[in-house]
């Protein structure tokens, strides 16, 4: 099955999606999903996160202000997981001052998450030491903005004829 089918069927038993932090996904229904649901849910994982992203997304209406950080992490998340290498490198602004280029998305990825994880889990925290919840807030920025810079260049090599694996 793929992952349009999958999240239909288990829709059709009353489901609901809700993704989480990074790349977990709250799957809640009336009544137990049968196993084989399950276990497809879980193989076609990434797909279903880009899915319910694209949802998100699209969900919108036009112009509005929305924050886009949980599309963003699904796509980093998926990038991640599939371990994302692109056949020509991308160049981005990994900060406003630091140029990077890469052909390894996942791996760029992996690592802002981890970045990320980070910084939240401190903050939630208070910090410790010299780093301050400022210092860990601007971690968090940092990881965003660089995974939302990736996207964007990735997106376009992908519209402008390269295809990313």
């Amino acid at each position: 099955m793929t992952a349009e089918e999958l999240l239909r069927e288990a829709r059709d038993r009353g489901a609901t999606f809700q993704v989480l932090d990074f790349s977990r996904l709250r799957v809640q229904a009336p009544s137990p999903l049968p196993e084989n649901l399950m276990a497809e849910l879980r193989q076609h994982k990434p797909a279903i996160l880009s899915l319910l992203a694209n949802e998100t997304a699209t969900d919108a209406p036009a112009g509005a202000n929305q924050d886009n950080t949980p599309h963003l992490l699904a796509w980093a998340a998926q990038a991640a997981e599939t371990g994302l290498t692109l056949p020509e490198p991308v160049q981005f602004l990994e900060t406003p001052l630091r140029p990077s280029t890469t052909t390894e998305v996942g791996r760029f990825c992996r690592d802002q998450l981890k970045y990320l994880t980070l910084a939240r889990t401190n903050l939630a925290h208070g910090g410790w030491g010299r780093f301050t919840p400022e210092w860990w807030t601007k971690m968090e920025s940092n990881s965003l903005e660089a995974l939302a810079a990736l996207k964007t260049a990735t997106e376009a090599t992908h519209r402008e004829g390269g295809s990313p694996e």
